[in-house]
């Protein structure tokens, strides 16, 4: 990196199970897209970047360290763990003064949800225990109702025999049943909130095959951002809230993102018609 100049990174969460909280020592990153929509760049809580598997975010550095030195990006999430450094060659800053506030990327032709007339459903996620053995998340990183509190665990949850996972009682393993007939059937151009209820005691990133939606809520409360996602992080024993209008005909997958849970059962099809 040179001292003084604007970075854009787009980070994504490629792994199977692994939830990351990226802090980037002495740099404040701004969002300026999630699952690569345009959002309001803003510094997320905590300044930490937290993606579940399948997650992306588009990132703007603005390079303030000191020439000559380097910062380490880190995984909080579980532990602490330095994933890459950020190099500082020792050439002097390229700028002198603040390069300003990132702008606002255009945003992509999606179709607002009419949250007045949309129709309205309930996803329950439970399940997670399987022959005794677990992935506990303990809580993880949500204390209370931010995205930023106390510390978990999550591992691999083994393969130990019968259905471990459910979404509204409905259990879909391997690779799914092609004549399963759906979760649910959206009319073609209707405006959608779908309320995800995760019972379970584990992390749970849920993606819509399909469509991209806006996430409104989370437990009740009001998300001030209201960003475009395909992919949204529901912390154990919590609520997302979601709206998107189901304009994409056809049969879409809506499954965790975790390999493991979907396998075992996390997994359904929302219909378009």
């Amino acid at each position: 990196m040179k001292a003084g100049e604007r970075v854009r990174l787009r980070v994504v969460n490629a792994s199977l199970a692994r939830i990351v909280s990226l802090h980037f020592a002495d740099h404040s990153p701004v969002v300026v897209a999630y699952d690569g929509q345009p959002c309001d760049p803003h510094t997320p809580e905590g300044s930490r970047v937290v993606l579940g598997p399948a997650m992306r975010a588009d990132l703007i550095l603005d390079m303030g360290g000191v020439p000559g030195r380097n910062y380490s990006v880190t995984d909080d999430f579980y532990g602490v763990y330095r994933l890459v450094e950020l190099a500082y060659d020792s050439e002097k800053p390229t700028s002198d003064r603040p390069a300003g506030s990132p702008p606002r990327l255009s945003q992509n032709p999606l179709p607002e949800p009419d949250l007045r007339t949309a129709e309205r459903h309930q996803i329950t996620l439970q399940g997670g225990m399987m022959g005794g053995m677990g992935m506990m998340g303990g809580g993880g990183m949500m204390g209370g109702g931010g995205m930023m509190g106390g510390r978990g665990m999550m591992g691999r949850m083994p393969m130990m025999g019968g259905i471990g996972w459910t979404i509204n009682g409905t259990s879909m393993t391997g690779d799914g049943q092609p004549n399963m007939p759906p979760l649910l059937t959206l009319r073609r151009g209707q405006s959608c909130v779908l309320t995800l209820r995760n019972e379970t005691a584990w992390w749970h990133p849920m993606h819509l095959h399909g469509h991209s939606f806006r996430v409104i809520s989370r437990n009740g409360r009001s998300n001030s951002q209201r960003e475009w996602r395909d992919t949204v992080l529901v912390p154990p024993n919590q609520t997302a809230e979601i709206a998107f209008v189901a304009d994409n005909p056809g049969n879409w997958m809506f499954h965790c993102h975790v390999t493991d849970h979907q396998m075992a059962g996390l997994m359904a099809v929302l219909r378009v018609a």
